[in-house]
């Protein structure tokens, strides 16, 4: 049996009672973050407002509010399972997918944010990559590349593949410029990169999307990945050069090098 303390010299407290509280906290909160931006919130402070009649009612003396409420409450889960039902089965498949994708580590830790950061953008270029979607995203080391941010949409949005993709889709009126990350966010879509001149017969066998990333890196050292169109080849520049016909391994090592290699400066 665990041992007991005696909590401000007055209550007795068992090292059970403080995990029971705990676990029950931790079911609490992860409930909520379920529930969080759904209409059960309202519906629950609904169900609030009730109990607190119920309890006025019985401070009052209201007898037949009482029984009124007695009466609602014997079929009260029936009612709660019926209202909260798109609610209930979206929160138990989340949390299914969660157990299947069960790590330690993100349970524990959590996840390098560069890590995720990477992730969402090799997931991109991959779906990209399939569907034969042009892209050209710029990855901000330590030059910065504000005037190239002026010529494109602001977004300042967090780095998601699915936002990735969507502004690439060949309907999407940003598609043809650049997306320029910065400090780990999406600053801005739709950027005009400069344009190197065809110096070598290299260069003139390139695509634009090519070309604007070399000259965009013979001036800074900034990363970029380009998807092209035609080929669904994936590529990046980095000082100049261009390594073509990389593969989502390679494509996700070359950025960890990069990033890594920006965090520990």
């Amino acid at each position: 049996m665990l041992e007991s303390f005696k909590l401000f010299g007055v209550i007795d407290i068992r090292f059970a009672d403080i995990l029971d509280l705990f676990f029950v906290s931790v079911f609490f909160y992860y409930t909520f973050l379920l529930f969080r931006g759904t209409r059960a919130v309202q519906m629950f402070f609904g169900f609030a407002i009730l109990i607190l009649g119920w309890f006025v009612a019985r401070w009052w003396g209201l007898h037949g509010v009482t029984w009124l409420f007695a009466k609602l409450s014997t079929v009260g889960v029936v009612v709660i399972v019926i209202l909260f039902q798109p609610e209930i089965r979206g929160a138990l498949a989340r949390i299914g997918q969660t157990a299947s994708q069960f790590n330690l580590k993100r349970i524990f830790f959590h996840e390098d944010r560069v890590e995720i950061l990477i992730n969402e953008i090799v997931d991109a270029v991959q779906e990209l990559s399939r569907n034969n979607y042009g892209a050209l995203i710029v990855l901000e080391k330590f030059v910065g590349l504000r005037n190239f941010e002026d010529t494109g949409q602001p977004i300042d949005a967090q780095v998601s593949s699915r936002l990735l993709r969507s502004i690439f889709f060949p309907n999407n009126p940003l598609h043809d410029g650049a997306v320029i990350i910065s400090q780990n966010r999406i600053k801005a879509a739709g950027c005009i990169l400069p344009m190197s001149a065809l110096s070598t017969e290299i260069d003139s066998s390139l695509g634009m999307r090519h070309r604007a990333a070399r000259a965009l890196t013979a001036e800074s050292d900034a990363v970029v990945i380009v998807v092209s169109e035609e080929t669904a080849i994936i590529s990046i520049a980095y000082r100049n050069t261009l390594r073509r016909r990389l593969s989502l391994k390679e494509l996700e090592e070359e950025l960890k090098r990069h990033f890594h290699e920006k965090h520990e400066k």
